[in-house]
């Protein structure tokens, strides 16, 4: 089974190191690099020497554009928004939205652009992470492809047709975004996590032929669900994936862990090792410590994750 973490990272290349060689002695395979705009604005250090010494150790680097347009992901703070008004969410009533909306085409060409950026820098993956449905943007963008695809105004469609609408928007941005990897930089391995409250689309978003890896994050640390309900969940991906000669991932929650709960994060990964995808993640390395999203005690949460990771390795065994 393959493993790997997502990874705030630096732009000193001298503490990246330090960090890399202590995941490559955990055996890590894969490292999500979760870049913010500002790295490519500001400090470029993150975007650029994190690849290389990913490869120099050993282990894969993954781009993942995270906080992007305040859509995807945290470390929501988007200097693209501030400089192109016309690409925030706008409300049915037109009221501001603070995050920006993929439907609309510049957001997709900026996407593309920074792709483009990661690929140049030796990344050999490209993470969407987390896309989902944009229930409440009724911005041009959103009003001309209703319009395109319906024949119709989106602010007369009910409920279900707008519903519809929205799932298709979701699947149609994993498209375009892997259908430009695949047309541009073949190389680049094409990866989708999708939501369990977004499994509607599970099957559509599989169906992507350019789209390499499916999987998703069952984030229940927090929560008082039986952890073995996981199960049908973990089954109904892993059937996806297989149908559709996908690779399967799945994500172990260790971020934002509160007090008394770390418990889980053990509990969680003992579960997902038992399903057996074909790779298993952790968001976020050492419990994204430094944070806002940081667990409550990162040690203690992160000590459990570092369990699940050498389980992993071993095969499943206790």
């Amino acid at each position: 089974m393959r493993t790997g973490v997502s990874y705030m990272g630096h732009h000193n290349p001298k503490h990246l190191k330090t960090d890399l060689i202590e995941m490559k002695e955990l055996a890590l395979d894969d490292l999500f690099v979760c870049l913010q705009e500002n790295d490519f604005l500001h400090f470029p250090g993150k975007v650029a020497f994190t690849p290389q010494i990913a490869k120099e150790v050993g282990i894969r680097p993954i781009a993942v554009f995270w906080g992007a347009f305040n859509l995807f992901g945290g470390g929501r703070s988007s200097q693209f928004l501030l400089e192109n008004p016309d690409c925030f969410q706008v409300a049915s009533d037109g009221g501001h939205r603070s995050a920006g909306c993929y439907v609309n085409p510049k957001v997709t060409d900026r996407v593309q652009e920074m792709i483009d950026i990661i690929a140049q820098r030796g990344y050999e993956a490209y993470f969407v992470d987390e896309p989902t449905p944009l229930r409440d943007c009724f911005c041009l963008s959103c009003r001309n492809q209703f319009e395109a695809w319906y024949g119709s105004p989106l602010h007369l469609a009910d409920p279900a047709q707008q519903e519809v609408f929205r799932q298709r928007c979701v699947v149609d941005y994993i498209r375009k975004i892997a259908d430009y990897c695949k047309a541009n930089h073949p190389s680049l391995e094409t990866i989708c996590c999708l939501m369990p409250v977004d499994m509607a689309m599970w099957e559509a978003a599989a169906e992507i032929e350019s789209l390499d890896n499916i999987g998703t994050d069952v984030y229940w640390v927090n929560r008082d669900n039986d952890l073995e309900e996981m199960k049908p969940l973990l089954d109904d991906m892993a059937a996806i994936a297989w149908r559709h000669n996908k690779v399967h991932h799945e994500w172990l929650e260790c971020w934002n862990t509160r007090h008394g709960h770390e418990p889980r994060v053990l509990q969680t990964g003992e579960i997902l090792v038992r399903e057996q995808p074909d790779a298993l993640y952790v968001w976020a390395w050492e419990g994204q410590v430094g944070t806002k999203e940081t667990c409550d005690n990162p040690q203690l949460a992160w000590a459990q994750a570092l369990k699940v990771l050498a389980m992993a390795k071993r095969g499943g065994e206790g």
